[in-house]
């Protein structure tokens, strides 16, 4: 039975929230990503950086991977938010017309840039470009960043690392999946001081870390999954656990205050091989979960977004919140 299509309310509220949370980690003036279509003539880029939507919530990621590209000499143009929407949102909600549609409208956004190819950074992106919409016939070629950064790896000056022992969490159950863990092993495997773990993973998971997949799953059945995962890092040695997607890091960064282990992107650690370091502001005030000390914080690029203090803390309160 076809699933019931949400009211324009709900994905004005989604994207909302995403926009607002992006707006307490970054002021517009320090963005060098688009989060609309450009006007008049677009400059060429030779990759698109295409970031999706949920990634801003986790800015420190943006921050990251597009330093790597400039140190890189890569000539692009990363691009994300609602403006860049894959279409996701609506096909998994049975607004298939609109989530096609949708992918449609980005895919053509991306061709004004001329790329020769598109760089992915959503895992569900990647999944409903080329399970769902098929996009084949293009005249650029798609890949996920850890792809990307394997491909150009001698363009990579890795500098030796205090010694450290990182387990990777990563998703399997599609070649798409199995080639980004591969590439993300391989990256961190590169880093002098980094000794690589492998804990293996488990199908259940699915295709990255969601709501959905915990709600369909049980909360308590995908918490002991997940804590088993971390608690067999600690065992083995491991004092970082790295996640893999930003979906899995804005979900697992807050059992840092529970196990001695440091939970962190993995882009995180390779770009601290490369003298790049941006703080995790999600994970910051997860484990903080003090309103009033993030309102604080956060109120100077709240105002410099036109972000009421009300909204603000409601946002706060939603996402940050002591549960």
């Amino acid at each position: 039975m076809a699933q019931q299509k949400p009211d324009r309310g709900f994905y004005q509220k989604f994207f909302r929230d995403i926009d607002v949370v992006h707006g307490l980690q970054t002021k517009p003036e320090d963005r060098e990503w688009l989060l609309s279509t450009p006007k008049g003539d677009v400059k060429q880029s030779d990759v698109v950086l295409y970031l999706g939507c949920n990634v801003l919530r986790t800015t420190h990621m943006i921050r990251t991977v597009t330093d790597i590209f400039k140190l890189m000499g890569v000539n692009y143009a990363a691009v994300g938010g609602k403006t860049y929407c894959c279409g996701i949102q609506h096909f998994q909600r049975g607004d298939e017309a609109a989530g096609r549609s949708v992918a449609e409208t980005t895919a053509a956004n991306f061709e004004k840039f001329n790329p020769e190819q598109v760089v992915m950074w959503c895992p569900s992106c990647i999944y409903f470009y080329d399970e769902v919409m098929d996009m084949r016939e293009k005249s650029f070629d798609f890949n996920h960043v850890a792809e990307f950064l394997v491909d150009n790896i001698d363009k990579l000056d890795f500098k030796p690392q205090p010694e450290t022992t990182v387990a990777l969490h990563y998703h399997t159950g599609r070649a798409q999946s199995d080639a980004e863990a591969r590439s993300a092993q391989i990256l961190l495997s590169k880093l002098p001081g980094v000794t690589l773990i492998d804990l293996g993973t488990d199908a259940r998971f699915g295709r990255h870390c969601t709501p959905a997949v915990r709600e369909k799953m049980g909360s308590d059945e995908w918490e002991g999954m997940a804590t088993e995962f971390v608690e067999k890092a600690v065992e083995q040695g491991a004092d970082t656990f790295a996640t893999l997607y930003h979906g899995c890091q804005r979900h697992m960064c807050r059992y840092e205050a529970d196990y001695p282990v440091k939970v962190e992107h993995y882009l995180t650690v390779v770009g601290r091989a490369l003298g790049i370091e941006h703080e995790d502001l999600h994970k910051k005030h997860v484990l903080s979960g003090d309103i009033d000390a993030i309102m604080e914080e956060t109120s100077p690029c709240a105002v410099a977004n036109n972000i009421s203090p009300e909204e603000a803390r409601l946002t706060i309160e939603k996402n940050y919140a002591v549960r």
